[in-house]
């Protein structure tokens, strides 16, 4: 072969090679953890900026070649993931095994890599709550991940069954079970989940349209006030565009809204802008506006990934009264190595002339913020994370005068997973012995000022006196999906006072061991006690599983 033709094939080889390391596919991060646990544990040793944790879920090329001294956390992910993760050629084969680990289907040449993986377990354990209940299930599912160049896609298609147990009780225990409604009617035994996106990657950022999981904000225990990592998930266009110092990232989401009974409403979308600076590595900023609309279509308004939806929703007497706007300024700062101060400070609605007027004229005002410290240590050469965080959402907030446009989807808040007119005091720590072996503890204490219930369940209500009308004077603010009753007339016109109302107080302590101790087989054992005095419903329940997942 003439010297021109060999230079000139390995140059087609080396743009080949440069062409397929150009990884355009997410981390899985609703099927596998480590992905997650080496963004965070990167962030809190000082070698990545902590403005790249902020959108989730993290992208498999930033976590696969940035130096790190976690290389064993870097080459299980990478392992995991192959032939997607990696660059080494393979041709199409079923059940094929790398670095013993294997795959039901993986290939990769120089356009496209694939792997085709399946997985089976068996769950059981007990349910206390004034009787003891066994509880069993079982789930299939599998999962194609791919990309050709800058395109990527997921395909995670899961069915369970319920072998033992109540499905309103054994859903407790797990929230794929509780937001799948196929359990809950028909046979009320079989549940699904099924995630699914496609996402093109180049130079400044990715574009993603799909079902998937979404995180927004610093928190490491998953997100922020806007978006974390556990509500349900949303079938969704993402945009997330980063250059310099600036990332901006853009949302259009279908959710599932419901009224008040339960039921659900057809056509209920939200969409939200984040724009973040990184002002150093060690400090980032950021800034969110975001709306909820339903009952008309998708609104070419809020379509607009450069409108200001605070203003875009005051455009028309009809969006001002039913679209429900909230804004959002989150940071982070790392002031040494190892750790990590963050904050969140959310704005429903606000009214500048009323701000810190606690009367009836300041129920405009609502708000809700967070603040967290995480603190890394090591015991021997394990890594361990330390975190305290604060919440608390003010009465109303999430909620809506126009009650489907409330900030949930499933009926669950989307943002920090708990409902309006309570606080949350949390402390957790993770400990990782390997790269697949973590052990993991929360506690949570949380009040909440409960609207107030009649007898039959329903708030309580009383005539507004020389009227048919009734009036929601028991509802306080502590349900998202009631936002009817922050303006009550004369004479029950009342301020928004945090905590009125029948408040409860919850405490929670979970644990949870989950490890990988052969390749392929995973075992994890949870355990969570629950009690929760006063309010409307008193709990006391306690409930652990054991499950066995053969496969990813």
């Amino acid at each position: 072969m003439p010297s021109k033709v060999r230079w000139a094939a390995r140059l087609v080889g080396a743009v080949c090679i440069a062409f397929v390391r150009t990884l355009a596919q997410n981390a899985d991060m609703s099927g596998e953890p480590t992905s997650g646990d080496l963004l965070m544990l990167q962030v809190m040793l000082q070698e990545r900026p902590i403005g790249t944790m902020s959108v989730l879920p993290p992208r498999l090329d930033d976590l696969l070649t940035r130096p790190t001294t976690l290389d064993t956390f870097q080459r299980y992910v990478a392992v995991y993931y192959a032939p997607v993760g990696d660059s080494t050629p393979m041709a199409f084969q079923l059940a094929q095994w790398h670095r013993g680990r294997f795959a039901l289907g993986a290939m990769r040449d120089s356009v496209l890599a694939f792997r085709l993986d399946a997985a089976a377990y068996s769950r059981g354990g007990m349910l206390h709550e004034h009787s003891a209940d066994a509880l069993a299930a079982g789930r299939l599912s599998v999962r194609a991940l791919g990309q050709a160049g800058h395109w990527s896609f997921i395909l995670d298609l899961a069915n369970g069954a319920v072998f033992r147990g109540v499905p309103e009780r054994i859903a407790l225990t797990d929230p794929d079970m509780a937001r799948a409604p196929r359990l809950f009617i028909d046979q009320r035994t079989f549940y699904d989940r099924a995630i699914g996106a496609i996402q093109y990657q180049g130079a400044f950022g990715r574009l993603r349209l799909g079902r998937d999981v979404i995180g927004w904000g610093y928190s490491p225990l998953g997100g922020g006030l806007l978006l974390s990592v556990g509500q349900p998930l949303l079938d969704h266009v993402l945009a997330d565009v980063h250059y310099g110092v600036f990332r901006f990232s853009y949302l259009h989401a279908a959710a599932i809204g419901t009224d008040t009974a339960g039921a659900s409403v057809p056509s209920k979308f939200l969409a939200a802008h984040r724009l973040q600076v990184d002002l150093t590595e060690d400090l980032s900023l950021a800034v969110s506006d975001a709306i909820v609309y339903s009952g008309r279509g998708l609104d070419l308004g809020y379509l607009n990934p450069l409108g200001f939806y605070v203003s875009s929703g005051m455009l028309s007497s009809e969006r001002n009264a039913n679209d429900n706007s909230l804004l959002m300024f989150d940071a982070a700062w790392r002031p040494l190595k190892g750790t990590l101060v963050y904050g969140a400070l959310l704005a429903d609605d606000i009214g500048f002339s009323t701000l810190g007027d606690t009367s009836v004229r300041g129920n405009n005002n609502k708000y809700a913020w967070q603040g967290g410290l995480a603190q890394l240590v090591r015991i021997g050469t394990a890594p361990l994370l330390l975190i305290g965080e604060y919440v608390r959402i003010n009465p109303f907030v999430y909620a809506h005068r126009t009650m489907v446009n409330s900030w949930t989807s499933q009926g669950e808040v989307l943002g920090s997973l708990q409902q309006p007119n309570s606080d949350r005091w949390t402390i957790a720590a993770t400990l990782w012995l390997a790269p697949r072996l973590r052990i993991a503890a929360r506690a949570d204490y949380l009040r909440w000022g409960e609207n107030w219930l009649d007898s039959t369940g329903q708030i309580v209500t009383v005539l507004l006196p020389g009227t048919t009308i009734r009036v929601p004077v028991g509802n306080v603010g502590g349900d998202a999906l009631r936002g009817d009753g922050d303006v009550l007339p004369e004479p029950f016109a009342v301020g928004n006072r945090f905590l009125r109302g029948n408040v409860s107080h919850t405490r929670r302590i979970e644990l949870w061991c989950s490890l990988e101790p052969w390749t392929n087989v995973f075992l994890d054992v949870r355990a969570t006690y629950t009690r929760r005095t006063g309010g409307n419903a008193p709990v006391d329940r306690w409930w652990w599983w054991i499950q066995l997942r053969l496969g990813y």
